[in-house]
């Protein structure tokens, strides 16, 4: 058994975790997430496409991101990027509901950690990559699973 934490940021499919987080989980969404000094920034949701809950516009997921300033700076930044969405043009799809944001990609850049994992894209529709690189970060498709040793 491993002795960790179960960490999740909700999809934008997840509306139940309003009322109910997934037994033994623990949400990072909008968080900062110190485990054994690395830090772990979450960020769920999509980009908005039907208004529902865990949709956001590009402007809605920057301010998002700018209400975490402050504990960005106190955290020296952090290591690991975990969302839902993937960053625009880095394994996103074409579709409205499979865009990325590009307020990632800002995020990327301006604090390179070393690893950002996203979802929502699944590999199973065929035209997505698993890993890529932007800069000194690895950006990992996680559907499913996938193994890192950090």
């Amino acid at each position: 058994m491993i002795n960790a934490p179960l960490l999740y940021v909700p999809g934008n499919h997840n509306t139940r975790y309003l009322r109910e987080s997934p037994e033994g989980c623990e949400s990072i969404d909008d968080r900062i997430f110190n485990f054994n000094g690395i830090r772990i920034l979450g960020l769920g949701g999509s980009i908005r496409y039907n208004g529902r809950e865990y949709q956001y516009t590009e402007k809605e997921m920057g301010k998002r991101i700018k209400k975490l300033r402050l504990k960005l700076f106190l955290n020296h930044g952090f290591d690991i990027l975990v969302t839902h969405a993937p960053a625009l043009g880095i394994n996103d799809g074409e579709d409205l509901c499979h865009t990325g944001f590009n307020a990632f990609n800002k995020l990327i850049d301006k604090y390179k950690p070393k690893y950002f994992f996203h979802g929502h894209q699944h590999l199973s529709y065929g035209k997505t990559q698993r890993t890529a690189d932007r800069g000194e970060t690895k950006i990992i498709n996680a559907y499913e699973y996938y193994i890192v040793e950090y």
